[in-house]
């Protein structure tokens, strides 16, 4: 006994710390990228946006204002007090760098003039050459006094030789406008914070964040007129993570309610009750836990699996208590007798979602890991430990007590209206579908966001402000080197230059200007090296026509940058702030992984074309609109793939448990009738077809087809008796299908849009299968099958449950 008992104390430490170690390695991928298949080539072009170009410790914040003024001064206090944080900002930029420190300036322009043209470099040398110098600085002065372009005021003052004109030529004096700092009228403002860390988890996202939330909040306390916004890669990932977090906890919490209520209904025992919420809760943490171990992140969709899986491993538990009821045996037996019923069903669910991994969505994939490991954990907690609580509850009572529901459910009347009940309901769905058609497509980036999202609506708000055009492309440009960029990036200019004569492209702004060429480099600084001595000649001519002596600070400085660099290896690139600050939107550079990023304004309705036309190796032309338009193509495809193989390998193993060509049709016909009624009530509630329903669809194929085997089995081994299989099974699949559709019903109150459409498809799916399947089958085998004997004397085992 005391062996015993050191045992099994041993086994309950063992499990809590792999409980405790599985569980602390939980993390939440908030990337819905990672929910799509690798291969497809918008995927991959903005997963590398998205790895290069989303900086994930920077949080972006808006001020929005009545006035220019008040949105001014109070994006002004807001930089001042961060900064004044250092333990909670790393920095805070609220204003272009250029405008607060013009010297810092000098690196990038020294280093865009290092990467021009010859051409470019010729006519430079031409403007400040001694006979040329003073007309330049009197073409400069005719342009400060007649241009009303605060740009180029602002540039002019401080390069008065002109050495930038080229700038406007090539598009480049974009990159230094403050469009990413405030809208044209002022009133909408934006800072750039960088946190001073990098952060272990989105719990330490979500605490950082919040501090920096209420420090800004007591700055804008005192103008009730200002709204602020945030947004940026730690937003989206702590309220995106906290979320799936809820829906994950909340949608549990619903299950088990449902669950609760359903089995108090059936049996009003509440220690029996008791002891199966203790035993789901206990499958939650273990499959969360061996999740933890084994699979690296939960996604959006992996996020949904527990209510899921408590909505299927309650089933066992239903079949178990049941039995318990019943049994005369010992308790070996009543478990021996479940598992050979169990394993059969927990083997086919777990085989048809571990089947999805046929699938290139990992979304997907991991979904029917997640719920896989939950049903096997599932089978083995409730025969090993409900098994001998539902006999110890049942052993406390002198009378055994079967379900209060038991008759009605075996009634003829329950039969009779349950079958015209569901005629109707058929009808009513297929009418739908004909008159309304089938449901439209929606693969659109948004059915994977938040239902609501101050994240992504600020990020919206911000683009409407500060950008003019939305519909632009972007084009990415991959190499290991920077030479191998480079000549991608001179191959793609005459590309571009000739669809922008086609019409397909209204404007571009290619990285090429500001990717660092070597030859050139070389070139350039020998050429301003020797200018930089000229510069007392400079001078004098800037004081001579009228200039100021600050005005020669900004070609000094260049003057300067390029002699230091005379002796640099190539290709250079710029170090400081300003020039990081610039550079690090466009182009990303570390050794082996070399990315420029480059803008295109197509012509309308020229998308897919242009993104057709550059389909080379390591170039990508890419938008969130163009990737809906990619699974479109795409996703049905790979949906029907998956699903051709689950129901070959459903339709295998009937044919090796029926062994009859007609009741195989009847299963196809009476799943394919499911399929349609489910369009059709999705037609008649203004459901749209998208990546969620499709995955739903698969989902319902692994799970909903158990009613109609269990049925079709039953019959079976009734001798061809259907009604007599109806009546037996009518409580079985009405707990069965309840609390399975009250797992994935419970998820239609997700914080995210997806995880809500497939748990609203599932719900609705069970629904309509576990009715067909209870109240139509049977009748349609009569219809099928009109001389099988109405009774099976020679039926004596339990069915399993599928």
């Amino acid at each position: 006994m005391k062996k015993t008992r050191l045992l099994w104390i041993f086994l309950l430490l063992l499990a809590l710390a792999y409980i405790i170690t599985g569980m602390s390695r939980i993390s939440f991928n908030i990337d819905i990228l990672k929910l799509l298949p690798a291969q497809l080539r918008q995927v991959e072009g903005l997963s590398l946006f998205l790895k290069n170009f989303a900086l994930p410790d920077e949080l972006i914040i808006t001020v929005e204002a009545p006035d220019s003024d008040l949105a001014k001064a109070t994006a002004s206090e807001l930089a001042k007090r961060l900064r004044s944080r250092p333990d909670l900002v790393k920095n805070c930029v609220a204003a272009p760098p250029w405008e607060e420190n013009p010297a810092g300036l000098a690196e990038f322009m020294t280093f865009v003039l290092l990467n021009q043209s010859e051409e470019e470099s010729a006519q430079l040398e031409h403007q400040l050459s001694s006979t040329q110098a003073a007309s330049t600085l009197h073409e400069t002065l005719d342009e400060l006094n007649s241009s009303l372009s605060p740009a180029d005021l602002a540039l002019l003052g401080y390069d008065p030789f002109r050495i930038f004109s080229f700038m406007k030529r090539s598009g480049l004096l974009n990159l230094s406008k403050s469009s990413e700092f405030a809208s044209a009228d002022g009133r909408f403002r934006v800072l750039y914070v960088q946190a001073p860390r990098s952060f272990a988890n989105y719990r330490e996202t979500s605490r950082w964040l919040d501090s920096v939330k209420a420090l800004c909040h007591q700055v804008s306390s005192s103008s009730p007129n200002v709204n602020l916004g945030f947004t940026g890669e730690p937003a989206f990932v702590s309220e995106i993570s906290l979320g799936m977090e809820w829906d994950m906890i909340s949608s549990s919490f619903v299950t088990l309610g449902l669950i609760s209520l359903i089995f108090w209904l059936c049996y009003r025992r509440l220690l029996p009750l008791c002891w199966l919420l203790l035993m789901l809760q206990l499958i939650f943490v273990f499959s969360l836990a061996t999740a933890g171990l084994f699979l690296k992140e939960l996604t959006v969709i992996g996020a949904g699996f527990a209510s899921v899986m408590i909505g299927l491993s309650v089933d066992y538990g239903y079949f178990i208590y049941q039995k318990s009821l019943t049994h005369t045996g010992s308790l070996r037996s009543l478990q021996w007798d479940c598992f050979q019923n169990i394993i059969w069903t927990a083997g086919t669910t777990a085989a048809a979602f571990f089947a999805l991994n046929l699938s290139n969505l990992p979304g997907l994939s991991q979904l029917g890991n997640m719920v896989g490991i939950g049903v096997c954990i599932g089978a083995v907690v409730m025969v090993l430990l409900f098994a001998p609580l539902a006999m110890k509850a049942r052993n406390r009572t002198l009378v055994i007590q079967q379900s209060r529901l038991a008759p009605f459910f075996n009634s003829p009347r329950f039969a009779h209206y349950g079958q015209w009940i569901t005629l109707c309901l058929v009808l009513l769905l297929l009418g739908g579908l004909i008159f309304k058609g089938f449901p439209k497509t929606d693969f659109s980036p948004s059915t994977f966001r938040p239902k609501v999202s101050e994240s992504q609506s600020t990020i919206e708000k911000l683009s409407a402000r500060l950008h003019e055009d939305r519909d632009s492309l972007s084009l990415i440009v991959t190499g290991k080197n920077e030479a191998e960029v480079l000549a991608r990036l001179s191959h793609l200019q005459n590309h571009l230059t000739a669809a922008m004569k086609r019409g397909e492209i209204k404007h571009f702004l290619s990285p090429l200007t500001i990717w660092p060429n070597a030859e050139l480099q070389k070139k350039n600084i020998s050429l301003l090296d020797v200018l930089s001595h000229e510069l007392p000649r400079l001078k004098t001519t800037l004081h001579d026509n009228g200039f100021t002596a600050e005005a020669s600070t900004l070609t000094s400085s260049i003057l300067q940058q390029a002699h230091d660099w005379k002796d640099a290896a190539l290709p250079l690139w710029p170090s400081n702030q300003t020039s990081k600050w610039i550079l690090h939107r466009l182009v990303h550079h570390q050794e082996g992984n070399f990315v420029a990023l480059g803008i295109i304004d197509p012509a309308p309705g020229r998308d897919e074309e242009l993104i057709r036309s550059f389909q080379e190796e390591g170039v990508y032309l890419v938008s969130w609109k163009c990737l809906g338009m990619q699974l479109r193509q795409n996703i049905p495809s790979e949906i029907i793939r998956v699903a051709s193989g689950l129901i070959a390998g459903i339709l295998l193993l009937l044919a090796i448990a029926l062994q009859n060509v007609r009741t195989l049709l009847l299963f196809v016909l009476t799943t394919t009738l499911v399929l349609t009624c489910l369009a059709g009530a999705m037609s008649l509630l203004g459901m749209t077809w998208g990546f969620f329903n499709l995955a739903a669809v698969l989902l319902l194929l692994g799970t909903g087809t158990d009613y109609s085997i269990l049925l079709l089995l039953s019959r079976k081994r009734h001798g061809g008796d259907a009604r007599k299989a109806q009546g037996e099974l009518a409580l079985v699949i009405f707990l069965c299908c309840t609390s399975a559709a009250a797992g994935f019903g419970s998820l239609a109150w997700a914080g995210n849009m997806g995880l809500a459409t497939l748990g609203k498809t599932c719900a609705l799916g069970l629904l309509l299968d576990g009715m067909i399947s209870l109240f139509l089958l049977p009748r349609a085998c009569e219809l099928l099958f009109p001389s099988t004997p109405s009774s099976a004397a020679s039926f004596q085992k339990d069915l399993p449950l599928t």
